[in-house]
């Protein structure tokens, strides 16, 4: 059996949306991530077609759906400093998921996954409140559909103070928005929060352990999520009324933590915000040695699999209390 999945990526400009997506295959073969090592995940990119090909009524190709090879120009540009989204289409990046471990068995026999994950940029779903961005409608309606058609969602939030952001109460009215539209097939939505290795930024190689810890994890969480106004309301999409979806947090990290020396991996030498490189190597190859991203995989393998790891908290786990809340 072979199921087919949407996830939209969502979130605020800058808030690390396209530097998650790029280093997920990475964090996959690496297994960089919160589940067990013997659920043996594999994941590979997959050209539209692929993605298609066992349909019974295969769809016509979408003139402006993402080529063969864009996730690999992804990856570049990650690895060269990264790109902002661009503002004039959605891109559709497609894979293939495989458990090949232990994992329950009304998992498995739902494999493999055929995963469509779609990113856009920022200013299109959540941007900055008060502020006239000129986004082509026909772009709004495409996300507006991608995200009502969507199985899953993921809200990527750069871990800041929340509640001084600029971006915060167009982030409220979408989540009311969409626990109100009654067409939508979500079925699980995760927020994550990006950039976790900077709260260990004066931790040097001790700052790994910490963060490996789940309850490190979730104090975090508590903490920024503490005084948010759209929290309650994301609750709401838990309740029958707002269509049932499991809603999971969780943290990560693209940049990650530095391999061997353990330190959070934004080297203070180069301009910018880069990760630390061997010298005399071009591209890619000049980070191997020393990249391992942190979790990045985990929205994506809870999205798809519906399992939870040891950083996926609900909201019974927010609120410190054993029962699911309803």
């Amino acid at each position: 059996m072979t199921e087919r999945l949407s996830i939209c990526l969502i979130g605020p400009k800058k808030g690390g949306k396209s530097s998650l997506l790029a280093s997920l295959v990475d964090c996959v073969a690496q297994s960089a991530f919160g589940y067990s090592p013997r659920l043996r995940p594999a994941l590979q990119p997959i050209t539209e077609a692929e993605y298609f090909a066992e349909s019974a009524e295969p769809k016509k190709a979408n003139l402006l759906s993402v080529e063969q090879g864009d996730y690999e120009r992804l990856r570049r540009e990650f690895a060269e400093g990264g790109l902002a989204t661009d503002t004039l289409d959605t891109y559709e990046y497609r894979f293939r998921l495989t458990v090949n471990g232990e994992a329950p068995p009304a998992a498995v026999l739902r494999g493999p996954w055929l995963l469509e994950i779609i990113d856009a940029a920022g200013e299109i779903a959540v941007p900055p409140d008060g502020a006239e961005v000129a986004i082509l409608n026909d772009v709004k309606a495409k996300l507006a559909r991608q995200m009502l058609e969507a199985d899953a969602i993921v809200i990527v939030l750069p871990l800041v103070r929340l509640e001084d952001s600029g971006w915060s109460g167009n982030l409220a009215r979408l989540i009311d928005r969409l626990a109100l539209a009654p067409e939508k097939k979500l079925k699980r939505l995760v927020v994550v929060f990006s950039q976790y290795e900077r709260l260990f930024a004066r931790l040097g190689p001790s700052a790994f352990t910490y963060a490996c810890d789940p309850a490190v994890a979730l104090h975090a969480l508590r903490k920024s999520l503490r005084a948010v106004q759209w929290l309650d309301r994301l609750r709401a999409l838990e309740s029958p009324n707002g269509g049932g979806a499991s809603v999971r947090f969780t943290v990560c990290s693209a940049y990650g933590f530095v391999k061997r020396f353990q330190n959070p991996n934004i080297d203070p030498h180069q301009p910018g915000e880069r990760r630390f490189r061997r010298a005399g190597l071009e591209g890619a190859r000049a980070y191997n040695e020393y990249w391992r991203p942190f979790l990045t995989a985990e929205p994506f393998l809870y999205a798809a699999l519906g399992l939870d790891s040891a950083f996926t908290f609900s909201y019974a786990q927010l609120d410190a209390r054993i029962e699911e809340i309803g």
